[in-house]
């Protein structure tokens, strides 16, 4: 089950850059906030329905709302600036470079929240920070701008942020499902309204935009959460999060043969930096 959610997860680039504004030339291109918001409030609808077979509660208190709304933001933010590197590099690099979330979670963890400071963490960290300076090393064969590491970056920072926050809050004893479920109605409808209030929210127009639409609400977001949780209950969460590095190693690779993105010996060199890095990181924290 962890190695379905951590597949499927890597995923999302293959379903998001046929119809995405990264090509100029796309002529049923979205834009990202048109995306996310049928990506989210689908998968919401979906998992509302599951909730309903399986007759599990939907209720929560006004102060879980507000809670639950601050980390639909965080979630937000972390899937709208993963979508928004896309313009600026390799679907691969920006997933792999994402992917770093686990220890910049740790670094806040160990700078804000008094978290033990051990040896491995350090080194784990930078060799993060070095497997993300190999990916960002110019080379002949891709070009990666500084601005999309940055914006990567950010992106790996709200979902750590959101991690920390869902830990330490009043919702870290709800229910998974109720908390996801949740998460995905605010997020969708904040993108919804965004997209409103900029008057870019796009009608799904193409049976290609539909079928992408579907399978990143679908295959990357119900099928995905319902298998982690499924596979935490049985493996655990430091074994789940390990297995979790199928997700970049995969995003390259489909990078690869669907979009022709190039490999290049600094992307292999920070894969191999970073990966392990996240590893250590999830290792060292579950004990």
């Amino acid at each position: 089950m962890a190695i379905t959610a951590a597949v499927f997860y890597g995923f999302i680039p293959a379903f998001t850059l046929p119809i995405h504004g990264s090509d100029s030339g796309n002529a049923e291109a979205m834009s990202n906030p048109s995306i996310l918001f049928y990506r989210f409030f689908g998968a919401a609808v979906m998992l509302g329905f599951y909730m309903l077979l399986k007759r599990r509660s939907f209720r929560i208190t006004r102060g879980e709302a507000v809670t639950l709304i601050y980390l639909a933001f965080l979630s937000d933010g972390a899937a709208l600036f993963l979508l928004a590197g896309y313009s600026y590099m390799p679907t691969g690099i920006a997933t792999t470079i994402h992917f770093t979330y686990p220890v910049v979670t740790t670094v806040i963890m160990m700078m804000f929240y008094n978290e033990a400071r051990r040896p491995a963490t350090i080194v784990a960290t930078c060799m993060a920070v070095a497997g993300v300076a190999g990916l960002s090393w110019p080379s002949e064969n891709g070009a990666v701008e500084l601005r999309g590491v940055v914006i990567e970056l950010i992106s790996a920072l709200c979902f750590a942020l959101y991690l920390i926050r869902v830990n330490r809050s009043r919702v870290r004893s709800m229910d998974s499902l109720r908390l996801t479920f949740y998460v995905l109605l605010f997020g969708g409808l904040i993108f919804g309204g965004d997209a409103l209030r900029q008057d870019s929210l796009e009608m799904v127009s193409t049976p290609r935009q539909m079928i992408n639409l579907l399978l990143l609400a679908f295959v990357c977001t119900v099928v995905t959460n319902l298998c982690l949780v499924t596979a935490v209950k049985r493996i655990g969460s430091t074994t789940a999060a390990v297995l979790g590095a199928l997700e970049p190693l995969t995003a390259v690779v489909l990078g690869s043969l669907l979009f022709s993105e190039v490999i290049t010996l600094n992307i292999v060199i920070g894969i191999i930096l970073i990966i392990p890095s996240v590893i250590i990181v999830i290792l060292t924290r579950g004990r």
